[in-house]
């Protein structure tokens, strides 16, 4: 886990932060540091420099970055002004010309000028793209002494974490976090803290107290929610998810709400949810599928009755045909009131999870194998791959005695999945006696 969490942050802070924060950067010259005493470049008059400076431009603008790039190294050329010289790096650096970018310093580059700031970072930057690692270093370093900022302390950190130097970079991004409050840098603040530098409650506590001074942000408090997974600790994943639930229902928060959900039902046991959901009147889709899941039929019943009743949604109707035809003891008996609810609900559905189970329901009965058939393939028009709905396919050209189709049908599901199923075990034996 420890390697998946630093290739995680290797690779959105070196595809993020210097494809796009960097380049947005070096495209505006303005030196924070203005303050200290520059080198003065000497520059040349070129009479087509206006011309070339809207080409240039255009050609960014369409996506002509290689053309964009030989012009602005053309201005930088006739001029010797080093502004152009920084576009043409920016531009190699968005296109991952590394070894040119190095090259091209190598050659060009003069020390204590205003541009330096934005030179020595991607020069640092092509040599850690380079796999020159402590040459980076060797730049990054007095980089962000002369030039102390996010992005230059961002950078040094990402070299340190190439390094497996985890405290230096942990130094390096807590530095990031004084000049920028961002939630990312902050998660790989804590991630290097967690799994590298193993002061695993110190990164608790620190995320702990940050959540409930900030309103519990939601990514932050499934990252919470992970560290406790990681240490195997059910209580406090369990009383941490009861504490986001009140803090998100006493705010409307009700779009936390619906995403906290599939983490209740993802870390705690079935019979605890269950118990919360219905001390706290969460009659809903999501108490319903946990009585579905621990087969507690006669509440799923009365739920998903309540649930038509109250809304008129349509779905709730077919739920509720599903529910009774499955844990009817005699299917025949309550077959009439399910076929009266599946043709409601197709009126005005086209849900093809309802019409392969009411096609299956009129082969599987012999009540109207052509109906089923129909809707059967209007199922597969949607999800033509779906093994239950080809099995259906298969089942009713089986009972109207095209053997060929059926056989053909059936053996490609067999070929796929095997017989471990029951149902496809007797339709691939019924069907294989077909004459």
């Amino acid at each position: 886990m420890p390697w998946n969490y630093k290739n995680l942050i290797l690779t959105s802070l070196l595809a993020v932060s210097f494809s796009a924060c960097s380049i947005k950067q070096n495209s505006n010259l303005n030196i924070q540091n203005t303050k200290k005493e520059f080198v003065k470049v000497e520059t040349k008059k070129f009479d087509a420099e206006d011309f070339y400076i809207m080409y240039a431009l255009e050609m960014e603008s369409q996506g002509a970055y290689n053309e964009a790039r030989d012009v602005y190294f053309k201005l930088f050329d006739n001029t010797n002004k080093y502004e152009y010289f920084v576009n043409f790096l920016t531009l190699s650096t968005q296109m991952q010309d590394f070894a040119l970018i190095e090259e091209s310093i190598e050659k060009y580059n003069i020390k204590n000028i205003k541009e330096e700031e934005i030179i020595n970072r991607l020069n640092s930057f092509s040599k850690l793209k380079l796999g020159k690692v402590d040459e980076a270093l060797q730049i990054a370093l007095p980089l962000v002494k002369s030039y102390p900022s996010a992005i230059n302390y961002e950078l040094l950190g990402t070299i340190y974490l190439t390094k497996e130097d985890y405290r230096n970079a942990y130094n390096s991004f807590s530095k990031v976090y004084e000049y920028e409050e961002q939630e990312n840098t902050f998660q790989t603040i804590l991630n290097l803290q967690f799994f590298q530098l193993n002061e695993k409650e110190e990164a608790i506590d620190r995320l702990e107290d940050y959540l409930r001074q900030n309103d519990y942000p939601f990514v932050l408090s499934v990252h919470l929610l992970n560290f406790y997974d990681q240490l195997k600790s059910s209580d406090r994943i369990n009383n941490f998810l009861k504490e986001l639930y009140y803090e998100y229902r006493s705010k409307n928060e009700s779009d936390y709400l619906e995403k906290l959900k599939p983490l209740f039902w993802q870390f705690m046991k079935k019979s605890e949810l269950i118990d919360f959901l219905e001390r706290n009147k969460e009659r809903d889709d999501f108490l319903l599928a946990a009585y579905r899941d621990t087969n507690q039929v006669g509440k799923a019943k009365a739920l998903v009755k309540e649930l038509y009743e109250k809304t008129g949604k349509i779905d709730y109707l077919a739920q509720e045909a599903m529910i009774l035809f499955e844990t009817s003891k005699n299917q025949e008996d309550v077959l009439d009131s399910v076929i009266e609810k599946f043709e409601t609900v197709l009126q005005s559905s086209t849900n093809h999870i309802y019409q392969n189970y009411y096609a299956y329901l009129l082969i599987d009965f012999d009540l109207d194998i052509k109906k089923g058939l129909e809707l059967v393939n209007k199922a597969l028009e949607q999800d033509p791959y779906n093994i239950a709905y080809l099995d259906t396919l298969a089942w009713g050209e089986y009972k109207v005695k095209n053997c060929q189709t059926a056989f053909d049908i059936m053996k490609q599901i067999v070929d796929e999945i095997g017989l471990e199923d029951d149902e496809i075990k007797l339709h691939w034996e019924k069907i294989k006696e077909c004459k």
